[in-house]
């Protein structure tokens, strides 16, 4: 009895089922406007999107710190110019380098860049005049130094720079690697390019600049200890050359005028030594500060004009033409559904 109650369930089920086919295929030509409709809005709404440019550099930049702590580190104490620590925790350990492309600060030296040699437009008027033309227009071109700038044009200056730090992307494809990639999106190919260029060329100077300053400043300082001795020196040594004439022939006798001489002569000699000295130490600095400056390179990059990402039409028109067909069964089976309802009321 039991078998035969679910025999007639599933017959009653595929008799239904069979009937709401029929019923949508009788419906055909609805579904088909409403496919097409479909497809239609998905190429409309799609024409309506501007295709977007990728600039993607791919840069080695060393965070080595081979030859940090050794006779320059004690060199450098001494001179007092010991201001940044070696340890594993710094700026320069790990994925830090990636975080110094979010700095706001950087970016705003970045758009100062120079993209046009001839007509002098850095890549702060390009963004402001592609992507905020009235504020601009009406400011007119920003200046150099943003010190300067009015609260109008400071608004429209903070204004590019979310712009650009949105746009730009930084990764690294293996941790195990040196290789670092920084992609830029834009509508626009120049300013895809430029914000990319001008972000690897701003920071990549500021790691440099920050990693090598205890190295850089110790040569400095050597260089004018250097020249100073020097000077001293070539004085000294004219001095007792003149002093040398003054009592050449004297009576041996006579040998208390050759103590000023003697003195100098003394003196030359300290003198001599120190300069020997100090151009030993600097010639170990000129070595250090080489090895400490981190190798950077760029391994790829793009050429303009940029190629235009592929928007997707046939896959999105695809999209919305298979939406439109599951709401336009839905709807209609629900309409059918309320329509039973109603004659089993009446």
């Amino acid at each position: 009895m039991a078998e035969l109650l679910d025999k007639d369930i599933i017959r009653l089920w595929r008799v239904r089922i069979f009937r709401v086919v029929f019923y949508l295929l009788k419906k055909w030509y609805i579904i088909l406007i409403a496919v097409l409709i479909g497809g239609g809005y998905g190429y409309y709404k799609m024409s309506k999107i501007k295709p977007t440019y990728s600039a993607t550099f791919t840069f080695v930049l060393s965070t080595d710190q081979t030859g940090r702590g050794s006779g320059l580190a004690g060199l450098a104490a001494q001179l007092g110019v010991d201001g940044l620590t070696t340890g594993p925790d710094n700026i320069f350990s790990g994925d830090n380098i990636i975080e110094l492309f979010k700095s706001r600060k950087l970016i705003g030296a970045a758009l100062q860049s120079e993209i046009d040699t001839q007509s002098h437009q850095t890549l702060l008027n390009y963004i402001a005049g592609k992507q905020f033309p009235a504020a601009y227009k009406k400011l007119g071109p920003l200046g150099t130094n943003p010190d300067k700038y009015t609260s109008v044009q400071t608004s429209l200056f903070r204004s590019a720079i979310s712009s650009a730090a949105g746009s730009f992307t930084v990764f690294k494809k293996d941790k195990k690697l040196i290789f670092y990639n920084i992609t830029a999106t834009s509508v626009d190919a120049k300013t895809a390019y430029f914000v990319a260029k001008c972000m690897l060329d701003e920071t990549s100077q500021y790691f440099i600049d920050t990693k090598t300053k205890v190295s850089a400043t110790s040569v400095k300082l050597l260089r004018q200890e250097a020249d100073s001795l020097a000077m001293v020196l070539s004085k000294n040594y004219s001095a007792t050359a003149s002093m040398n004439d003054r009592t050449y022939n004297l009576n041996p006798s006579v040998t208390v005028q050759r103590s000023g001489l003697q003195f100098n002569m003394a003196k030359s000699n300290a003198i001599s030594g120190a300069y020997v000295e100090v151009m030993r130490n600097l010639e170990i600095a000129k070595i250090n500060l080489q090895k400490e400056t981190p190798l950077y390179r760029i391994i790829d990059e793009p050429e303009l004009p940029l190629f235009a990402a592929g928007v997707g039409k046939l896959r999105y028109m695809i999209l919305t033409a298979s939406a439109a067909f599951i709401v336009t069964i839905a709807l209609l089976i629900l309409l059918r559904f309320y329509k039973s309802i109603l004659l089993l009321i009446k």
